[in-house]
């Protein structure tokens, strides 16, 4: 069996059963027949498509397409290492490795294997994330060395995305008894789950950098600086260093890999196990915040979308308020916070995974496991959830009433996700996952709840500073009496 079969086997079973155990569809896997080539050229005809529209922004000039290009060469690094860190997790805590170690294949062979990996998960696709807009670019403003630049930085971005992928998969790895191990692994799954939210930041750095400076500011930032390292000293050592770090980390990430991979199992703790039997409501939120703490892919999960992606989905209006010195919007905008962030209660559903089936032998209301889930909910975030609203408080002249909104607006929206999500669980013992919701149903939902929310601001726009919060307490009390309803008729239904 030669090291490229081997790359070929052990991705296509990485991808299907990191896709299958995170809940996310298989259709994208169908669709290729299981093919790495089909799937990676359908992943390609992606980024093309992309990556064309953007590279449009050159009819604007050097001083769009510039920042453009760059977004594109950040975005290539960020999607191959949310990709590759999702997966090589998953060849790590299924030890996909282990069969191969009894074949007559030597070492060398399987690192190789191990590096063309990340080849196989689309990693062929990614350069077509930069390539095809720099290409256009290039066209448009008839400067060829934009296209060259983009391709060596287009190579340097893939070395990049897998040296970090490899890192940051040896880091999340699957369940430690150390509360250091999951500390750490909590914190890089928030590290890959929210390089998304950088691009915003990102680009506004890029134009204050040469905001009434010159474009030559750029010239130092990939992948402008590799089409500008024979007119630059500056760009041509920014060039070599990214490629020299890219390397280096290329290097560390799959040694360090490579001997997460191997290792032997977790030495079991000496003595008989201790354990204890107990019952109630009590027993059963300890057991769900146990459950969400050492699951660290999940428990990052929950902190992001109750925290970070509402607040960074809200920033601009944020910002634009502190220009204005805060008007009564701010009620508006404490009640979208707190409202998105209770969408994230769906997680706590989705860690019960195939456990779930045994929840179906106790006599259980879909009411109960609401609550559950909704005080588990309360336990983990509301100590993050008290910070923000006494900062409200605070930093924010009448900023109480915001603070006091947030709040309500973050439980009151947790409860009813919860309550929806209980309502809509199958009657049959079944594995949990995004599937068994349907995330048609769930994209439907999150649009309905943040339009619902952005409707809100909109008319608030429009009203009296005291008429402003007003709204908004007049929607939390809307929430809770739908909260009301569906507590009675849940509590009807048994699991």
């Amino acid at each position: 069996m030669s090291w490229r079969r081997i790359a070929e086997v052990v991705a296509k079973e990485a991808v299907y059963r990191s896709r299958k155990e995170a809940g996310r569809s298989l259709r994208f896997f169908r669709i290729s027949g299981g093919s790495m080539l089909r799937y990676n050229a359908f992943i390609l005809a992606v980024f093309t498509l992309m990556s064309s529209m953007v590279g449009l922004s050159a009819f604007g000039g050097p001083e769009v397409a510039y920042p453009t290009l760059i977004m594109l060469f950040v975005m290539e690094i960020m999607m191959g290492v949310l990709f590759m860190a999702l997966n090589l997790q998953v060849l790590v805590s299924d030890k996909l490795l282990d069969p191969i170690f009894h074949l007559p294949v030597s070492e060398s062979e399987i690192r190789r294997a191990l590096l063309w990996v990340c080849i196989y998960w689309g990693g062929a696709a990614l350069p077509f994330v930069l390539i095809p807009g720099a290409a256009i670019s290039s066209y448009l403003l008839g400067d060829p060395m934009i296209l060259v630049g983009a391709i060596a930085g287009s190579l340097v971005a893939l070395v990049m995305s897998m040296a970090l992928g490899y890192l940051a998969g040896s880091l999340v790895t699957n369940y430690t008894r150390s509360l250091r191990g999951r500390a750490i692994s909590t914190l890089v799954w928030l590290l890959v789950l929210g390089v998304g939210f950088v691009m915003g930041p990102l680009m506004d750095a890029i134009s204050r950098l040469y905001e009434g400076g010159t474009i030559q500011a750029l010239y130092v930032v990939p992948p402008i600086s590799f089409a500008m390292m024979f007119e630059s000293l500056e760009a041509l050592s920014s060039s070599l260093l990214l490629t020299l770090a890219s390397y280096v980390l290329l290097r560390i990430g799959t040694s360090r890999f490579w001997r997460v991979a191997t290792k032997g199992e977790v030495p079991l703790p000496k003595g008989p196990a201790k354990w204890s039997l107990s019952f109630g409501f009590a027993a059963a939120l300890m057991r769900e915040v146990k459950v969400a703490t050492r699951t660290p892919r999940i428990f990052a999960s929950l902190i992001m979308y109750s925290f970070i992606f509402p607040l960074a989905f809200i920033f601009p209006f944020f910002s634009e308020g502190l220009s204005q010195g805060f008007p009564g919007f701010l009620t508006p905008l404490a009640l979208a916070v707190g409202g998105l962030g209770g969408f994230s209660i769906l997680y706590l559903y989705i860690m019960e995974a195939a456990g779930a089936k045994t929840l179906y032998s106790l006599p259980l209301t879909r009411c109960r496991v609401a609550l559950v889930k909704f005080y588990t909910f309360l336990t983990v975030n509301m100590p993050v959830a008290i910070l923000i609203a006494v900062a409200l408080a605070v930093l924010i002249p009448t900023g109480t009433i915001s603070a006091l909104i947030y709040l309500a607006a973050l439980s009151g929206s947790a409860l009813l996700n919860s309550l929806i999500y209980a309502l809509l669980l199958p009657k049959e013992p079944s594995h949990w996952s995004t599937e068994t919701f349907g995330r048609t149903l769930v994209a439907v939902l999150f649009l309905i709840e943040g339009m619902a929310y952005f409707a809100v601001g909109i008319i608030s726009l429009f009203l009296p500073n005291e008429l402003q919060a007003t709204i908004s307490l007049i929607t939390l009390a809307a929430i809770w009496i739908v909260n009301s309803i569906l507590l009675t008729v849940s509590g009807r239904k048994a699991l």
